[in-house]
């Protein structure tokens, strides 16, 4: 793989794990929107071609978000990736706190 191969899988993986701590069940989709909404094009084309080769190195959640971009339209504004929220102490919760 390249360089610049590895550190995309190793992105998708940290993106995918952080979004599983904090969207659960929901973490392929927050995946997805991440990779939609602040990936370059460039770079969602090269992931997606390696995932299409097998996608080794991938994670179940990156893998599955990585999948999404193939077949999916352009996302909601909001979604569980780009949505938070702030609680009644005043803490940001969701991809953006």
């Amino acid at each position: 793989m390249s360089g610049t191969l590895d550190k995309l899988i190793r992105m998708a993986n940290q993106i995918a794990a952080e979004l599983e701590h904090q969207q659960g069940a929901n973490a392929a989709m927050a995946t997805w929107d991440h990779l939609w909404h602040f990936w370059d094009p460039r770079m969602r084309a090269q992931i997606v071609a390696h995932l299409d080769a097998g996608g080794a190195g991938l994670s179940e959640a990156s893998r599955a978000g990585v999948a999404m971009l193939r077949t999916a339209a352009t996302p909601p504004s909001q979604t569980p990736a780009t949505a938070f929220a702030v609680d009644a102490a005043g803490n940001t919760q969701g991809d953006a706190g």
